[in-house]
Order: structure tokens, then C-alpha cells, then sequence
């Protein structure tokens, strides 16, 4: 529980103006610059909180190869799930994450993207470093689609503690 509460301390703490002044993003461009840094500082929070805290450690074999799913919890509420992604011929292995907020995820990362979630909703598709990818509606929601697919799949999967899919 001291957890949750630090995480959204964090959240509420960052996404406040810290100076009483009203610096609120005036353009599209902004809001979008202003979200990743708040998304990019609660990450790195979360991942300085969680650091000595240990997963729960599962693994699940799929077509693509074996995968190594790592969950940290917060009583029966999801904070990180890490995912390994088998590597393909010539590549080095990955690892997908997906961090949540009250069991909604904010943001996700896959090896060559990351995703920002508002409200359950994906709003910016960016590249690994963090700019913004230009994605039309239709593919924001096949990838918002996808994405969730994932992580249901995964989650089930421990939750299951690895039963059969």
C-alpha cells in the first residue's frame, strides 16, 4: 500500500505546477513535450522505488521463444510487469514493460517504441527517444489494441500462476 501512495505522491507532486504560477502547455506541441518529462520522471521514480523490491518471477514459453515475465506488486495491484522478448536472428534480446497506476496502465515500452496512456487511452506513440511518432487514429487504436492484448495475456498468465492458456 506505502507504495501505491508514493507512486501517486510522485504522480500528483509532478503533474502540479511546483512554482504556483500557471505554466500549463499553451500548444499541442507542449502538451505533448510536458507529458512525456512528467511520464519520463514517474518511471524512473517507480523504477528507484521498486529497485529493491522483488518480482514475482514467471516464465512462459510462446512461437516466438521463451519469455520471462517480472511483476511487482503492490497488495493485489499491479505496478511493473517486465517482459523479455526473444531476441531474432542477428538481434539482441529485448524486454517489454508496462507500468500501472490504480490497475490502469499509463505507459508501456517495447523495444524500438514507447506508449503513453491517458485514461486507459493511447495518446503518443513515441520512439526510443522519446519523440513523438506521427500515427493516425486507426493505428493508435490497433496498437492501443494490441498492446492491451499483451499485457492482458501476460497478467492472466501469473495471475493463473502459469496455468494453461
Amino acid at each position: 500500500m506505502y507504495r501505491t501512495l508514493f507512486i501517486l505522491t510522485l504522480m500528483i507532486k509532478f503533474i502540479l505546477p511546483s512554482n504556483g504560477q500557471d505554466n500549463r502547455p499553451q500548444t499541442e506541441a507542449e502538451l505533448a513535450e510536458w507529458t512525456i518529462s512528467k511520464v519520463q520522471r514517474i518511471v524512473a521514480s517507480t523504477d528507484d522505488v521498486l529497485a529493491e523490491e522483488e518480482p514475482i518471477l514467471d516464465t512462459l514459453a510462446t512461437e516466438q521463444g521463451l519469455r520471462i515475465l517480472k511483476l511487482w506488486m503492490d497488495g493485489d495491484k499491479a505496478l511493473k510487469l517486465a517482459v523479455s522478448e526473444p531476441a531474432g536472428k542477428g538481434e539482441a534480446p529485448g524486454q517489454s514493460t508496462f507500468y500501472f497506476s490504480d490497475d490502469e496502465m499509463f505507459y508501456a515500452s517495447q523495444p524500438f517504441a514507447k506508449f503513453i496512456f491517458i485514461h486507459g487511452k493511447l495518446q503518443y506513440w513515441l520512439d526510443n527517444q522519446w519523440e513523438p511518432t506521427p500515427a493516425s487514429p486507426e493505428l493508435l487504436d490497433a496498437r492501443e489494441a494490441f498492446l492491451y492484448e499483451e499485457v492482458n495475456k501476460y497478467l492472466g498468465w501469473i495471475y493463473r500462476g502459469g496455468g494453461d492458456e
